[in-house]
């Protein structure tokens, strides 16, 4: 682990998947922007939680740091974006006391109150902090643990309401079985309940907020609550979940437009590669682990839900004719990294190089849509719609509300024709 609380990405250091010959210059550049980062800004730049690129509150309260050891005085400073950096300052001192395992157990895992709802933010904001902290994790960086940690606890709580209404069913046992299900066999039972399909506090799906959770029909957390996680089924229900995500953000488009990804979905997506790197961590226990996956399988479900139950068509991943059709994995990387990506198509594109990996022990396997060479097919997706796309125009915000796919530019016949056949 990096010492003192410092960004230090190292060879050692470099995740679960990687390009191969990564340059020296490249760990020290990212090491320097990444602490400079940790240093001076706040983890918000807007009221919607997105990530930060700007300097916002950063002055410590001593004395608020020091209450925060009593566990009423730092549940009350809980979604106060004013205590960002006092949080920050808190989880490094304790990590730096005690070392992250026992850390992140107490704030996330011990069961008691504010770790249950520390533990449903990190589902906040479409799973960003959950991705923050996987990279954490993923490259052995206390500092970003920090960070993540402080980020959970200023989100606002929407999402604690998703794991109560769940835990409700769990609890009544109301539809619940034994029988083991698979994501996509959720997702499509989803897909097929009109109710849920047309609920109207999901509105267009543009908005970045949680606030549609609140309202969601009950029926959403029936059916997330028949997914299941047991600790030996751990590594094959990663690979699951992995594959699953890749499937939904790539196969939901409208025919008659251009290909594009979701926005919302590709966080779903990006947050997939931790779950192959915490198999790997000692300091989580597997209950843990497994507790952790399976809410991330019922929030992909419930994902899928607020964006408009979306139709899947893998027709539309195997017929998509890619722009630079020669261009592989390690042509998409140089593509990509001369391209002014605000992160997102970087880590599309490495989660979904992974999760061909990951996928080839699964093949043709139950519960596993997306075939392992059609990863490749949806990173050309994910490059194709957004290199030359206005920034405004790379994504789309709700994939199964036809409304968001108007400003994009109509599929022409012959594209239409091959993607049909």
């Amino acid at each position: 682990m990096a010492s003192k609380l410092c960004v230090e990405l190292s060879p050692s250091n470099a995740g679960v998947y990687h390009v191969p010959n990564i340059p020296s210059d490249s760990f020290e550049t990212a090491n320097r922007l990444l602490q400079l980062n940790h240093d001076n800004h706040h983890v918000f730049f807007s009221k919607h939680g997105f990530h930060n690129h700007i300097a916002h509150y950063l002055l410590i309260d001593e004395e608020v740091v020091e209450k925060m050891n009593d566990p009423e005085f730092f549940r009350s400073c809980f979604s106060q974006e004013k205590h960002y950096h006092n949080y920050l300052t808190f989880f490094k001192r304790q990590i730096g006391k005690r070392g992250v395992g026992p850390v992140v157990y107490d704030t996330l895992f011990s069961r008691t109150q504010n770790a249950e709802l520390h533990l449903a933010r990190v589902f906040a904001s479409f799973l960003r902090p959950l991705i923050h902290f996987g990279f954490g994790v993923e490259f052995n960086q206390p500092a970003i643990i920090a960070e993540r940690l402080a980020q959970g606890a200023v989100h606002q709580p929407e999402t604690t309401h998703v794991f109560d209404s769940i835990a409700r069913y769990e609890k009544s046992g109301t539809d619940i079985t034994s029988t083991d299900r698979f994501i996509v066999d959720l997702i499509q039972e989803v897909e097929q309940n009109d109710k849920l399909r047309n609920a109207a506090c999901w509105g267009n799906s543009s908005d970045g907020s949680d606030n549609p959770l609140a309202n969601a029909p009950e029926a959403l957390w029936r059916i997330a609550a028949k997914y299941r996680v047991s600790p030996y089924q751990l590594e094959a229900k990663t690979a699951e979940m992995i594959n699953v995500c890749a499937y939904f953000t790539a196969a939901a488009q409208l025919p008659s437009k251009e290909h594009k990804l979701d926005f919302f979905f590709i966080h779903n997506v990006n947050c997939s590669i931790l779950f192959a790197s915490l198999l790997e961590k000692y300091w989580i226990s597997i209950e843990d682990k497994t507790r952790l996956l399976e809410m991330k399988c019922r929030f992909d479900i419930i994902s899928y839900a607020v964006r408009g139950s979306p139709h899947l068509d893998i027709n539309e991943v195997i017929h998509y004719r890619p722009k630079g059709p020669e261009s592989g994995w390690e042509g998409l990387f140089r593509r990509v990294n001369a391209f002014l990506d605000d992160s997102h198509v970087t880590k599309v594109i490495r989660s979904l190089a992974h999760g061909e990996q990951v996928s080839r022990k699964y093949e043709d396997q139950p519960g596993f849509p997306m075939p392992a060479h059609l990863f490749l097919q949806a990173a050309h997706i994910a490059m194709g719609s957004t290199e030359e796309a206005y920034y405004g125009d790379r994504w789309v915000s709700g994939a199964g509300f036809k409304k968001q796919w108007a400003k994009f530019k109509d599929r022409n016949s012959t594209q239409a024709a091959s993607v049909g056949g």
